[in-house]
């Protein structure tokens, strides 16, 4: 198959999504597919780069720079605050609120005009069978939508993360721009159980597959560390739902040895925060790493911290993060900050050790770690194993099989349909 794969975080980037796209084109590749990757090429302000990462040689990857939209919503917002201050107010809205009113979709749509252009010039040469969208961006799904209209090819929906079906937030505009793109894409892929039966019962004509995220590495080897109690993390902050402040605020009041290392983007707010409750020397901040050396480090830790914050009222949690993933596959003691939903049940089912705590019980928070201060001490947190059925269902092979299945059946369907028209 020749094969048109959009996702606008790709390598060099080392986000989840573009961990996701790299290993599903590469697949795809060595098993005898084209796949030509498009993907975003403006140095890239919302996730971190590593220019030493080198793209697969048998993936023809294309950098197509986004127009710079900017302005399109800086500037809305900027003024949308003035005149509150005007009248020496001070605007209610978080500014990433203000922000939505003025992105149209998202505000990365301007990545579509580009990425048409660069598409149909490269469909001269490269006729696709078929066509992937990795979102989110959500707005790079109209890329694939006005594609397959053109092309007659079919398209394949990666929906990293829910759209209208958001977990933690409710966007009443995003159910009429999904449904009028799905109506185009033949197959919709989603990354977790309760997305699969939200989509289905939303569109139960439509193909939907259930592709979670793979872990990527084992740690296989324990805790180098002897001195301290050190807890590691891999991951970013918003402030908002996930916020560190709530872990922060426990480790401020431990009267024992604990260390917390950070991977992930060193942002000033991170900063004020950890010299707000004193941690300078509790907390360390390690810049994004690929992913081999992200495991690495994690190896050294004692036990892995994984936190959400809660959802809107009337929402759960129906997102599955990565990191959970590679967390039970590493087989460490995991410290639990988690809402009920798809990443607490999916930690309960696998995770060897598991330990839940809530910023609604702080002095339970509290206990829990000063109890896990003790399991350390007595050499009780240890590496173990998850379950083979874990292995079997999130392994990097078997789920970029289940994907490229996924591309196979709707181009089998299509030239069933051709064939019969």
């Amino acid at each position: 198959m020749n094969i048109f794969y959009f996702s606008y975080f790709s390598p060099p980037l080392l986000n989840v999504g573009a961990n996701r796209s790299r290993r599903f084109s590469e697949y795809l590749a060595h098993s005898g597919h084209n796949v030509v990757v498009f993907r975003e090429g403006r140095s890239h302000r919302f996730a971190h780069i590593n220019q030493a990462i080198k793209t697969d040689t048998m993936v023809d990857s294309i950098a197509v720079a986004s127009w710079d939209i900017d302005w399109c919503w800086k500037w809305p917002t900027i003024i949308h605050k003035q005149c509150y201050r005007l009248r020496h107010w001070r605007s209610p809205e978080r500014d990433g609120d203000i922000a939505k009113r003025y992105w149209l979709m998202d505000l990365h749509w301007g990545w579509i005009v580009p990425t048409l252009k660069a598409a149909m010039k490269k469909s001269r040469t490269v006729k696709p069978d078929v066509i992937v969208v990795s979102c989110p961006p959500f707005s790079s799904a109209l890329i694939g939508m006005y594609l397959s209209h053109w092309l007659k090819v079919p398209l394949v929906l990666d929906f990293r993360d829910a759209w209208s079906q958001a977990s933690y937030f409710v966007d009443n505009k995003a159910f009429n721009n999904e449904k009028r793109i799905l109506e185009q894409a033949d197959a919709l892929v989603v990354t977790s159980a309760a997305d699969h039966d939200a989509y289905q019962k939303l569109y139960p004509d439509k193909l939907i597959r259930y592709v979670p995220n793979s872990y990527d590495y084992i740690l296989d080897h324990v805790s180098d560390n002897h001195d301290v109690l050190t807890i590691g993390y891999s991951g970013t902050w918003d402030g908002f739902r996930r916020s560190a402040k709530g872990i922060f605020s426990q480790l401020a009041q431990c009267d024992f040895p604990i260390r917390f290392i950070n991977i992930g983007d060193i942002q000033p707010e991170m900063m004020s925060l950890i010299h707000e409750h004193q941690l300078d020397d509790v907390v360390k901040m390690i810049a994004s790493q690929p992913k081999a050396q992200l495991n690495e480090i994690l190896a050294q830790c004692d036990m892995l911290f994984i936190q959400k914050g809660m959802p809107d009222e009337g929402k759960t949690d129906t997102h599955l993060a990565t990191k959970a993933i590679d967390y039970v596959a590493s087989g460490k003691p995991i410290l639990a900050e988690l809402p009920e939903g798809e990443t607490l049940s999916f930690l309960r089912k696998y995770a060897t050790q598991l330990f839940e705590v809530s910023v609604n019980q702080p002095q339970q928070y509290y206990q829990q770690l000063h109890e896990l201060y003790r399991l350390w001490k007595e050499n009780q947190l240890q590496v173990i194993s998850p379950s083979s059925e874990f292995y079997s269902c999130y392994s990097c092979e078997k789920l970029a099989h289940d994907f490229t299945q996924v591309l196979e059946d709707v181009t089998a369907y299509k030239f069933a349909e051709r064939i019969k028209t």
